[in-house]
Protein backbone atom coordinates (compact mmCIF):
# COMPACT_ATOMS: atom_id res chain seq x y z
CA UNK A 1 0.00 0.00 0.00
CA UNK A 2 3.01 1.92 0.88
CA UNK A 3 4.11 1.71 -2.64
CA UNK A 4 1.10 2.48 -4.36
CA UNK A 5 1.30 5.87 -2.45
CA UNK A 6 5.36 6.58 -3.57
CA UNK A 7 4.34 5.94 -7.23
CA UNK A 8 1.02 7.87 -6.98
CA UNK A 9 2.78 11.66 -7.03
CA UNK A 10 5.17 9.62 -9.22
CA UNK A 11 2.26 9.16 -11.68
CA UNK A 12 1.05 12.45 -11.33
CA UNK A 13 4.18 14.36 -12.20
CA UNK A 14 4.71 11.79 -15.27
CA UNK A 15 1.58 13.02 -16.37
CA UNK A 16 1.90 16.85 -15.82
CA UNK A 17 5.20 16.07 -17.83
CA UNK A 18 4.01 14.08 -20.69
CA UNK A 19 0.45 16.51 -21.54
CA UNK A 20 3.08 19.69 -21.07
CA UNK A 21 5.18 17.67 -23.97
CA UNK A 22 1.94 17.57 -25.90
CA UNK A 23 1.12 21.27 -25.23
CA UNK A 24 4.73 22.32 -26.67
CA UNK A 25 4.22 20.36 -29.75
CA UNK A 26 1.13 21.27 -30.52
CA UNK A 27 1.92 24.55 -29.82
CA UNK A 28 4.91 24.49 -32.54
CA UNK A 29 2.64 22.58 -35.22
CA UNK A 30 -0.20 25.71 -34.92
CA UNK A 31 2.42 28.77 -34.26
CA UNK A 32 4.69 27.56 -36.85
CA UNK A 33 2.19 26.76 -39.64
CA UNK A 34 -0.25 29.93 -38.67
CA UNK A 35 2.78 32.25 -37.99
CA UNK A 36 3.76 31.46 -41.72
CA UNK A 37 0.13 31.57 -43.30
CA UNK A 38 0.17 34.74 -41.59
CA UNK A 39 3.52 35.94 -42.86
CA UNK A 40 2.33 34.42 -46.86
CA UNK A 41 -1.15 36.76 -46.75
CA UNK A 42 1.03 39.68 -45.34
CA UNK A 43 3.32 39.31 -48.28
CA UNK A 44 0.77 38.51 -50.78
CA UNK A 45 -0.97 41.10 -49.96
CA UNK A 46 1.92 43.49 -50.24
CA UNK A 47 2.74 41.86 -53.63
CA UNK A 48 -0.55 42.46 -55.15
CA UNK A 49 -0.70 45.98 -53.77
CA UNK A 50 0.91 46.90 -57.37
CA UNK A 51 -1.96 44.82 -59.24
CA UNK A 52 -3.48 40.91 -59.24
CA UNK A 53 -2.50 39.14 -62.13
CA UNK A 54 -0.60 41.86 -64.02
CA UNK A 55 2.04 42.25 -66.55
CA UNK A 56 3.70 45.03 -67.34
CA UNK A 57 4.66 45.78 -70.99
CA UNK A 58 7.52 48.30 -71.95
CA UNK A 59 8.57 48.90 -75.50
CA UNK A 60 12.49 48.70 -76.01
CA UNK A 61 15.02 49.00 -78.74
CA UNK A 62 15.05 46.14 -81.31
CA UNK A 63 18.79 44.46 -81.64
CA UNK A 64 17.73 42.38 -84.72
CA UNK A 65 17.40 44.00 -88.05
CA UNK A 66 14.30 43.21 -89.49
CA UNK A 67 13.45 43.53 -93.60
CA UNK A 68 16.21 45.63 -94.43
CA UNK A 69 15.86 47.86 -91.14
CA UNK A 70 18.60 47.43 -88.99
CA UNK A 71 18.77 46.76 -85.28
CA UNK A 72 19.07 49.85 -82.87
CA UNK A 73 14.73 51.13 -83.71
CA UNK A 74 13.17 52.18 -80.62
CA UNK A 75 9.99 50.87 -80.80
CA UNK A 76 6.93 52.59 -79.83
CA UNK A 77 3.58 51.98 -78.93
CA UNK A 78 0.62 54.16 -78.64
CA UNK A 79 -3.36 53.60 -77.75
CA UNK A 80 -4.27 51.89 -80.94
CA UNK A 81 -2.04 49.12 -80.02
CA UNK A 82 -3.46 48.30 -76.66
CA UNK A 83 -7.35 48.19 -78.73
CA UNK A 84 -5.30 45.69 -81.26
CA UNK A 85 -3.83 43.63 -78.03
CA UNK A 86 -7.39 43.26 -76.46
CA UNK A 87 -8.47 42.12 -79.54
CA UNK A 88 -5.95 39.83 -80.86
CA UNK A 89 -5.17 38.06 -77.63
CA UNK A 90 -8.55 36.86 -76.26
CA UNK A 91 -6.56 35.59 -73.15
CA UNK A 92 -5.72 39.00 -72.48
CA UNK A 93 -8.25 39.93 -69.81
CA UNK A 94 -7.63 43.90 -69.82
CA UNK A 95 -5.08 46.42 -70.97
CA UNK A 96 -4.20 50.34 -70.05
CA UNK A 97 -1.95 52.55 -71.30
CA UNK A 98 0.24 54.49 -69.39
CA UNK A 99 1.96 57.69 -70.39
CA UNK A 100 4.41 58.89 -67.28
CA UNK A 101 5.96 62.57 -66.79
CA UNK A 102 7.15 63.99 -63.57
CA UNK A 103 5.36 67.50 -62.81
CA UNK A 104 4.37 69.72 -59.82
CA UNK A 105 0.91 69.50 -58.37
CA UNK A 106 -0.55 72.06 -56.31
CA UNK A 107 -3.33 73.98 -53.89
CA UNK A 108 -2.02 76.95 -52.93
CA UNK A 109 0.75 77.55 -51.55
CA UNK A 110 1.30 74.06 -50.96
CA UNK A 111 3.35 72.06 -53.89
CA UNK A 112 4.36 68.50 -54.74
CA UNK A 113 6.27 67.24 -57.12
CA UNK A 114 4.42 63.63 -58.40
CA UNK A 115 4.89 61.75 -61.12
CA UNK A 116 1.20 62.22 -63.29
CA UNK A 117 0.07 58.98 -64.99
CA UNK A 118 -1.86 59.46 -67.99
CA UNK A 119 -4.04 55.95 -68.19
CA UNK A 120 -7.93 54.48 -68.93
CA UNK A 121 -10.53 53.11 -66.58
CA UNK A 122 -8.96 49.44 -66.45
CA UNK A 123 -5.96 50.77 -65.07
CA UNK A 124 -7.86 51.71 -61.32
CA UNK A 125 -8.65 47.73 -61.18
CA UNK A 126 -5.56 46.23 -63.08
CA UNK A 127 -3.17 48.33 -60.25
CA UNK A 128 -5.24 47.79 -57.21
CA UNK A 129 -6.15 51.63 -56.78
CA UNK A 130 -9.29 51.97 -54.52
CA UNK A 131 -10.83 54.97 -54.33
CA UNK A 132 -11.59 55.80 -50.59
CA UNK A 133 -15.40 56.42 -49.71
CA UNK A 134 -16.98 59.13 -51.17
CA UNK A 135 -14.41 59.39 -54.41
CA UNK A 136 -14.45 57.09 -57.92
CA UNK A 137 -11.66 56.27 -60.08
CA UNK A 138 -11.14 57.35 -63.56
CA UNK A 139 -14.18 56.89 -65.90
CA UNK A 140 -14.59 56.12 -69.60
CA UNK A 141 -16.44 59.63 -70.05
CA UNK A 142 -13.48 61.16 -68.17
CA UNK A 143 -11.85 59.59 -71.19
CA UNK A 144 -13.96 60.37 -74.09
CA UNK A 145 -14.44 64.11 -73.04
CA UNK A 146 -10.87 64.59 -71.92
CA UNK A 147 -11.73 65.95 -68.26
CA UNK A 148 -9.65 67.69 -66.53
CA UNK A 149 -10.16 65.55 -63.49
CA UNK A 150 -7.40 63.72 -61.49
CA UNK A 151 -7.22 60.56 -58.94
CA UNK A 152 -4.46 61.41 -56.20
CA UNK A 153 -2.34 58.94 -54.10
CA UNK A 154 -3.30 59.03 -50.75
CA UNK A 155 0.36 60.56 -49.39
CA UNK A 156 -0.26 63.54 -52.17
CA UNK A 157 -3.95 63.91 -50.46
CA UNK A 158 -2.32 64.67 -47.17
CA UNK A 159 0.28 66.76 -48.37
CA UNK A 160 -2.32 68.92 -50.35
CA UNK A 161 -5.22 68.79 -48.23
CA UNK A 162 -4.40 67.99 -44.49
CA UNK A 163 -6.81 67.33 -42.37
CA UNK A 164 -9.77 67.30 -45.00
CA UNK A 165 -11.03 66.15 -47.63
CA UNK A 166 -9.67 66.15 -51.56
CA UNK A 167 -12.72 64.94 -53.61
CA UNK A 168 -14.73 67.63 -55.65
CA UNK A 169 -11.73 70.46 -54.89
CA UNK A 170 -9.45 72.33 -57.37
CA UNK A 171 -5.63 71.55 -57.84
CA UNK A 172 -3.25 72.96 -60.55
CA UNK A 173 -1.40 70.66 -62.36
CA UNK A 174 1.60 71.95 -64.61
CA UNK A 175 -0.62 75.28 -64.71
CA UNK A 176 -3.91 74.09 -65.00
CA UNK A 177 -6.91 73.60 -62.63
CA UNK A 178 -8.06 69.52 -62.55
CA UNK A 179 -10.66 68.47 -60.12
CA UNK A 180 -9.96 65.73 -58.04
CA UNK A 181 -12.30 62.71 -58.54
CA UNK A 182 -11.22 60.62 -55.97
CA UNK A 183 -7.85 59.85 -53.30
CA UNK A 184 -6.56 56.44 -53.29
CA UNK A 185 -7.17 53.95 -49.66
CA UNK A 186 -3.95 53.53 -48.30
CA UNK A 187 -2.47 50.35 -49.10
CA UNK A 188 0.46 48.08 -48.81
CA UNK A 189 2.47 48.22 -51.69
CA UNK A 190 6.39 46.06 -51.28
CA UNK A 191 7.03 46.75 -55.48
CA UNK A 192 6.22 49.30 -58.17
CA UNK A 193 7.53 51.20 -61.05
CA UNK A 194 8.32 54.93 -61.32
CA UNK A 195 7.35 55.07 -57.92
CA UNK A 196 4.82 53.87 -55.19
CA UNK A 197 1.10 54.75 -55.59
CA UNK A 198 0.80 57.08 -52.68
CA UNK A 199 2.93 59.37 -54.91
CA UNK A 200 0.96 58.85 -58.51
CA UNK A 201 -1.67 61.08 -59.91
CA UNK A 202 -3.83 59.37 -62.89
CA UNK A 203 -5.53 61.73 -64.98
CA UNK A 204 -7.40 60.64 -68.38
CA UNK A 205 -5.20 59.27 -71.33
CA UNK A 206 -6.99 61.51 -73.59
CA UNK A 207 -6.32 64.69 -71.35
CA UNK A 208 -2.37 63.84 -70.66
CA UNK A 209 -2.10 63.67 -74.70
CA UNK A 210 -3.46 67.38 -75.27
CA UNK A 211 -2.11 68.63 -72.01
CA UNK A 212 1.69 67.52 -72.88
CA UNK A 213 1.24 67.02 -76.50
CA UNK A 214 2.11 62.82 -76.21
CA UNK A 215 1.35 59.99 -77.72
CA UNK A 216 3.83 57.55 -77.19
CA UNK A 217 3.34 55.32 -74.26
CA UNK A 218 5.85 54.87 -71.43
CA UNK A 219 4.08 51.10 -70.68
CA UNK A 220 1.08 49.00 -71.06
CA UNK A 221 -0.47 47.31 -68.17
CA UNK A 222 -2.63 43.96 -68.62
CA UNK A 223 -4.18 41.89 -66.63
CA UNK A 224 -4.39 38.11 -67.03
CA UNK A 225 -7.19 36.54 -65.57
CA UNK A 226 -5.49 32.72 -64.91
CA UNK A 227 -1.97 33.36 -63.56
CA UNK A 228 -0.89 30.07 -65.39
CA UNK A 229 -1.68 31.55 -69.05
CA UNK A 230 0.88 34.44 -68.45
CA UNK A 231 3.22 33.26 -70.33
CA UNK A 232 0.94 32.41 -73.37
CA UNK A 233 -0.27 36.29 -73.12
CA UNK A 234 3.00 37.25 -73.52
CA UNK A 235 3.54 35.27 -76.58
CA UNK A 236 0.78 36.25 -78.48
CA UNK A 237 1.25 39.70 -77.36
CA UNK A 238 4.60 39.87 -78.77
CA UNK A 239 3.87 37.89 -82.05
CA UNK A 240 0.77 40.90 -82.16
CA UNK A 241 2.91 43.55 -82.14
CA UNK A 242 5.81 42.54 -83.94
CA UNK A 243 3.07 42.70 -86.80
CA UNK A 244 1.95 46.02 -85.58
CA UNK A 245 4.97 47.38 -85.21
CA UNK A 246 7.63 45.35 -88.28
CA UNK A 247 10.08 43.98 -85.90
CA UNK A 248 11.13 40.26 -85.38
CA UNK A 249 8.81 38.69 -82.66
CA UNK A 250 12.04 36.67 -81.79
CA UNK A 251 13.70 39.98 -80.92
CA UNK A 252 14.43 39.84 -77.22
CA UNK A 253 15.13 43.61 -77.10
CA UNK A 254 12.59 44.71 -78.80
CA UNK A 255 10.22 44.38 -75.80
CA UNK A 256 10.48 44.56 -71.84
CA UNK A 257 8.26 42.30 -70.10
CA UNK A 258 7.42 42.18 -65.79
CA UNK A 259 6.02 39.36 -65.18
CA UNK A 260 4.41 39.77 -61.86
CA UNK A 261 2.59 36.57 -61.53
CA UNK A 262 5.84 34.48 -61.62
CA UNK A 263 6.46 36.21 -58.45
CA UNK A 264 3.73 35.24 -57.41
CA UNK A 265 4.09 31.66 -58.20
CA UNK A 266 7.48 31.56 -56.35
CA UNK A 267 6.11 33.14 -53.48
CA UNK A 268 3.74 30.21 -53.38
CA UNK A 269 6.46 26.88 -53.51
CA UNK A 270 8.88 29.10 -51.25
CA UNK A 271 6.03 28.98 -48.14
CA UNK A 272 5.04 25.54 -48.94
CA UNK A 273 8.35 24.46 -48.45
CA UNK A 274 8.62 26.49 -45.44
CA UNK A 275 5.26 25.21 -44.16
CA UNK A 276 6.48 21.24 -44.98
CA UNK A 277 9.77 21.90 -42.63
CA UNK A 278 8.03 24.12 -40.16
CA UNK A 279 5.14 21.79 -39.84
CA UNK A 280 6.76 18.76 -40.14
CA UNK A 281 9.17 19.60 -36.90
CA UNK A 282 6.15 20.52 -35.06
CA UNK A 283 5.03 17.10 -35.58
CA UNK A 284 7.75 15.50 -34.48
CA UNK A 285 7.67 17.19 -31.41
CA UNK A 286 4.25 16.25 -30.93
CA UNK A 287 5.04 12.16 -31.94
CA UNK A 288 7.48 12.47 -28.89
CA UNK A 289 4.98 14.05 -26.60
CA UNK A 290 2.51 11.00 -27.76
CA UNK A 291 5.27 8.47 -27.05
CA UNK A 292 5.70 9.98 -23.51
CA UNK A 293 1.58 9.61 -23.39
CA UNK A 294 2.52 6.05 -24.48
CA UNK A 295 5.10 5.54 -21.83
CA UNK A 296 3.00 6.55 -18.94
CA UNK A 297 -0.07 4.47 -20.05
CA UNK A 298 2.37 1.48 -19.86
CA UNK A 299 3.21 2.73 -16.54
CA UNK A 300 -0.43 2.82 -15.19
CA UNK A 301 -0.78 -0.55 -16.60
CA UNK A 302 1.68 -1.55 -14.73
CA UNK A 303 0.50 -0.02 -11.18
CA UNK A 304 -3.45 -1.27 -12.01
CA UNK A 305 -2.61 -4.93 -12.44
CA UNK A 306 -4.50 -6.23 -9.13
CA UNK A 307 -7.02 -3.91 -10.72
CA UNK A 308 -7.14 -4.92 -14.24
CA UNK A 309 -7.23 -8.51 -13.03
CA UNK A 310 -10.21 -7.99 -10.37
CA UNK A 311 -12.04 -6.08 -13.28
CA UNK A 312 -11.67 -9.17 -15.75
CA UNK A 313 -12.21 -11.82 -13.03
CA UNK A 314 -15.97 -10.16 -12.59
CA UNK A 315 -16.44 -10.73 -16.29
CA UNK A 316 -15.43 -7.39 -18.26
CA UNK A 317 -14.27 -7.56 -21.31
CA UNK A 318 -11.35 -6.66 -22.91
CA UNK A 319 -12.87 -4.12 -25.38
CA UNK A 320 -13.97 -1.93 -22.74
CA UNK A 321 -10.46 -2.66 -20.72
CA UNK A 322 -9.14 -1.16 -23.96
CA UNK A 323 -11.23 1.72 -24.15
CA UNK A 324 -10.53 2.69 -20.94
CA UNK A 325 -6.97 3.37 -21.44
CA UNK A 326 -7.26 4.15 -25.02
CA UNK A 327 -9.99 7.30 -23.44
CA UNK A 328 -8.12 7.98 -21.05
CA UNK A 329 -4.76 8.64 -23.04
CA UNK A 330 -6.96 10.38 -25.70
CA UNK A 331 -7.91 12.83 -22.41
CA UNK A 332 -4.34 13.39 -21.58
CA UNK A 333 -3.31 14.20 -25.12
CA UNK A 334 -6.81 16.22 -25.90
CA UNK A 335 -5.69 18.20 -22.44
CA UNK A 336 -2.15 19.08 -23.55
CA UNK A 337 -3.30 20.06 -27.07
CA UNK A 338 -5.96 22.10 -25.44
CA UNK A 339 -3.41 24.25 -23.75
CA UNK A 340 -0.65 24.16 -26.73
CA UNK A 341 -3.61 25.22 -29.04
CA UNK A 342 -4.31 28.30 -26.15
CA UNK A 343 -1.06 29.23 -26.02
CA UNK A 344 -0.36 29.48 -29.70
CA UNK A 345 -3.82 31.74 -30.35
CA UNK A 346 -2.78 33.98 -27.27
CA UNK A 347 0.55 34.50 -28.70
CA UNK A 348 -0.90 35.17 -32.20
CA UNK A 349 -3.34 38.01 -30.45
CA UNK A 350 -0.29 39.28 -29.23
CA UNK A 351 1.73 39.42 -32.00
CA UNK A 352 -1.00 40.67 -34.65
CA UNK A 353 -1.50 43.54 -31.84
CA UNK A 354 2.45 44.70 -32.01
CA UNK A 355 3.73 46.78 -34.82
CA UNK A 356 5.75 43.54 -35.78
CA UNK A 357 2.11 42.89 -37.86
CA UNK A 358 2.93 45.18 -39.80
CA UNK A 359 6.26 43.91 -41.48
CA UNK A 360 5.37 39.57 -40.45
CA UNK A 361 1.41 39.92 -40.70
CA UNK A 362 -0.77 38.13 -37.88
CA UNK A 363 -0.81 35.20 -37.20
CA UNK A 364 -3.60 33.11 -39.05
CA UNK A 365 -5.19 30.43 -38.39
CA UNK A 366 -7.17 28.56 -40.72
CA UNK A 367 -10.03 26.00 -40.38
CA UNK A 368 -7.89 23.66 -42.47
CA UNK A 369 -5.35 24.01 -40.14
CA UNK A 370 -7.62 23.35 -37.08
CA UNK A 371 -9.29 20.78 -38.15
CA UNK A 372 -5.51 18.99 -39.15
CA UNK A 373 -4.34 19.41 -35.66
CA UNK A 374 -7.05 18.26 -33.80
CA UNK A 375 -7.20 15.17 -36.53
CA UNK A 376 -3.51 14.62 -35.17
CA UNK A 377 -4.08 14.96 -32.09
CA UNK A 378 -6.68 12.84 -31.81
CA UNK A 379 -4.20 10.03 -33.81
CA UNK A 380 -1.23 10.73 -31.27
CA UNK A 381 -3.82 9.91 -28.46
CA UNK A 382 -5.44 6.99 -29.76
CA UNK A 383 -2.10 5.45 -30.73
CA UNK A 384 -0.58 6.57 -27.47
CA UNK A 385 -3.00 4.34 -25.62
CA UNK A 386 -3.90 1.44 -28.22
CA UNK A 387 -0.51 -0.70 -27.20
CA UNK A 388 -0.73 -0.20 -23.57
CA UNK A 389 -4.60 -0.61 -23.79
CA UNK A 390 -4.18 -4.17 -25.52
CA UNK A 391 -1.27 -4.86 -22.72
CA UNK A 392 -3.60 -4.43 -20.63
CA UNK A 393 -7.11 -6.33 -22.43
CA UNK A 394 -4.74 -9.26 -22.64
CA UNK A 395 -3.60 -9.80 -19.02
CA UNK A 396 -4.53 -13.49 -17.04
CA UNK A 397 -7.04 -12.42 -14.17
CA UNK A 398 -5.69 -15.09 -11.83
CA UNK A 399 -1.94 -13.81 -12.61
CA UNK A 400 -2.70 -9.88 -12.60
CA UNK A 401 -3.91 -10.93 -9.34
CA UNK A 402 -0.97 -12.86 -7.95
CA UNK A 403 1.05 -10.13 -9.01
CA UNK A 404 -1.01 -7.50 -7.62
Amino acid sequence: MARSNRAAPSLRGRALATVLGVAWGTFAVVMLLSFGSGLERRMTERAQGMGKGVVVLWPGTTARSWRGVPEGRSVILERGDVDALLRDVPTLSNASPEMLRREVIGRGERVYRAMIAGVTPPYGELRSMTPEPGGRFLSWRDEREARAVAFLGDRIARELFPGDSAVGRRVVLAGAPFTVVGVLAPKAQDSDYGGTDDERVCIPATTFERRFGVRALDDVVLGVDDPGAAAGVIEDATVALARRRGFDAADEGALDWWDTTEGDRIRAWAFLAMDVMTGGAGVLTLLVGGLGIAQLMFLVVRQRTAEIGLYLALGARPRRVMTRFVTEALALTGLGGLIGIAAALGLGRLIGASSVAEDVGTPHVSPALALGTAALIALVGVAAGWFPARRAARLDPVRALAEG
